[in-house]
């Protein structure tokens, strides 16, 4: 549906003549996030853009801006397909755990 195109930078990355993207659990597979393994709860990025989710210095916001958690500086809005449903209570785990994450930083 995305292409195999980052939803943060569009990048359609090719590997062995193939596209390539990955799965980014929103709100974590497994203890202790438990959440799960439904497109609601996916993103489709490209590697550098998952690693940077996975870590907590990159989190969407409710306009769907992504931002940086060090600053709250604005990336690039998210990009979206009608046809992939993102649960809003997801991406407010993941900020919660953003802002969890800034504060241990500072």
């Amino acid at each position: 549906m995305h292409g195999n195109a980052c939803q943060v930078c569009g990048a359609c990355l090719w590997y062995k003549s193939r596209p390539y993207s990955e799965a980014a659990h929103i709100r974590g597979l497994g203890s202790p996030h438990d959440g799960p393994d439904e497109l609601q709860n996916l993103l489709c990025l490209c590697p550098n853009h998952h690693v940077l989710f996975d870590g907590l210095e990159i989190y969407i916001d409710v306009d769907d801006m992504v931002k940086w958690t060090r600053d709250g500086e604005p990336l690039r809005r998210l990009r979206r397909h009608g046809e992939h449903q993102i649960d809003e209570t997801y991406l407010q785990y993941h900020r919660t755990l953003c802002e969890l994450n800034g504060l241990t930083m500072k």
